[in-house]
Parts: structure tokens; sequence; C-alpha cells
């Protein structure tokens, strides 16, 4: 590289360059050592220029100096200019850095498309974080809280996608499937394509889903469950406006109507939490909610603000 830059770096002062030589040399002041390799070769012009026969300085020589210090200087800004400026140029065509957050109330749920296409519905009381720099970075990033459904897109070059939400990783190949990390346990459904889910612990092996696996895995004890052939109604039927509540208990439902709006359920009555629930529930706001199950259980749902109170009729 050496003999190459000192070879453009004097076509550039001959005004010679051709366009394509033009941009080598560019890409050659963008490296590492470009300062210093500049630095070089305008010291060894300086020397050549303005030192007198013999390598004295003559008084006339001294005054040439002068007069052209501000000459070479010039040269030497002006490639630093351009050298920053296609930096910036570059920044700009790679796409702003840092991270951009999406995230939804109680209650809510968001359709959201993100810049390389993907698709994503994120449930109530859940947000993620995107790498806005996915492009110069060759990867993309999502951290998620709560519980959403992917669709990914699948780009040329094949640029990764993880999704990471506490001590699990995912790596997604051309997939649809759903996370859900609200409670203890990261339960994950597969819908189509294929994911590897990666635990922080090296120790653990990668776990390798296909369509219909459900997979949850406990950050804190290590303990992974995994079952197949399931289904997106009974994984993840909340994308299709359903709260799925088959082969629950009511306790177990009454923390994800915490998880979705925010409520906080009070029960003396421990028989009523053991009720076995086998029913969907349509999704779309809490007085809905609270109506299908108080008819089903023959129950009473008190409210003051944020409380509820539950009674059996």
């Amino acid at each position: 590289m050496k003999n190459k830059f000192e070879e453009l770096f004097k076509k550039y002062i001959d005004g010679s360059l051709s366009r394509a030589e033009y941009e080598k040399f560019l890409s050659l002041l963008d490296s590492d050592d470009s300062l210093a390799a500049l630095d070089k070769e305008m010291d060894k012009l300086w020397e050549h220029d303005y030192e007198g026969e013999n390598g004295v300085t003559t008084a006339a020589s001294a005054a040439k100096k002068s007069t052209k210090h501000f000459t070479y200087w010039g040269i030497a800004a002006a490639i630093l200019m351009v050298v920053g400026f296609t930096s910036w140029f570059a920044f700009l065509q790679n796409g702003a850095t840092g991270f951009e957050e999406y995230h939804t109330e109680f209650g809510e749920v968001k359709e959201l498309t993100l810049p390389d296409g993907s698709e994503i519905k994120l449930n109530a009381n859940s947000s993620i974080t995107w790498d806005k720099a996915w492009e110069a970075k060759g990867k993309r990033q999502i951290v998620l809280t709560g519980e959403a459904f992917f669709d990914i897109q699948s780009l040329p070059g094949k640029i990764p996608f993880v999704v990471e939400t506490g001590e699990v990783s995912l790596e997604v190949i051309g997939t649809s499937f759903n996370v859900d990390n609200r409670s203890e346990k990261v339960a994950i459904y597969l819908d189509e394509g294929r994911l590897n889910v990666h635990l922080k612990d090296p120790e653990i092996e990668v776990i390798k889903m296909v369509p219909g696996d459900k997979v949850q895995v406990d950050p804190e004890t290590k303990e992974i469950a995994k079952e197949t052939n399931t289904s997106l109604i009974n994984s993840a039927s909340w994308k299709n406006g359903i709260l799925n509540f088959k082969d629950m208990k009511l306790a177990e439902v009454l923390v994800k109507l915490t998880n979705i709006y925010g409520k906080t359920f009070v029960c003396e009555n421990e028989a009523l939490l053991d009720i076995d629930l086998y029913l969907g529930v349509p999704f779309s706001d809490w007085d809905t909610v609270k109506q299908v199950l108080s008819l089903s259980l023959d129950i009473e749902f008190i409210e003051n603000d944020d409380v509820v109170e539950i009674k059996h009729l």
C-alpha cells in the first residue's frame, strides 16, 4: 500500500489523477495509517522544494519556503477535508446510529414495520429496541421486553436477525415466531422457518426449533421444556385477537391479565383461583374480557381504580 499511496499522492499534487485513481486515493486515505503516510509525504515534498542546492537553505529559498508554507499546508488541509467529507458521506449512507424504541401501553396492541421490511405485532405492555445502524454493522438486532410476534423479512446477503430477551438470544432464519418474556420463563413459539435459541451460559447447547415447536426457558434455573406439534391458536392466539385460556387455572389467567391490562387482582377465595379454564376470550378491551369471565365463571369483579376484587356470585 505504501508505494501505491506515494504514487497516487504525486499524481494528486500534479493534478493528473484519473477518476478511478482518485477514488482509490480516497480509500487509502481512509485507512488507519493515512495521517502518518500523509505527514511523511508532506515532509518529503517540503524538503525537496524548499532547500537550496547541496541541501543548504539560502535567503532566497527561505523566502520561498515562507511563501509556499501556506500552499502545502493548504494541500494537506484540502486532503483532510476530503477525507472528512468522505467519512461523513459514508456515515449518511449507512444511516443514523443509535437505537429506536417502540412500546405499547396497557391494553394496547401495535403493528410495526421495521426499516428492513420485517413486521412485528407488539402485545400490550411491551417494548422493543431496534439498532438503527444495522446496515453498517451487517446485523439486525432487537431487544424485547414483554411479548411480540415477529415476521422477519429475508434480505439479500442473508443479514442475520437476532432477538435479545434477557438471558435468551434468538438467531432468526427467515421466520415467523412469538416470544413472551413477561413471566419468570421465556416462552418461544415457532410458526414458520427456523430458530436457534441460545442461552448466555456457554455450557448449554443451542436449541434448534422447527415449525410447531414451543420452548420454555427458565433463565434462573436453566431448565428447558420443549413441546412439538403445537399451533398458533394454542401458543400465540393473541395475534389473532383471542386470549386463549385453555388448560389454565384462574390464578394463571390473572397473571396474564395483570401483564396486559395493568390490573391488580385480589381474591381471598383460594378455591376460585384453582378453577380450571378452557375458553377463548376476545382480545379487545378489559371490559369485554371481564364480562366474558364473569359470565363463564359466575364471578364478580369489583373495581377500585386498578385494584380488582374477585368474588363468587
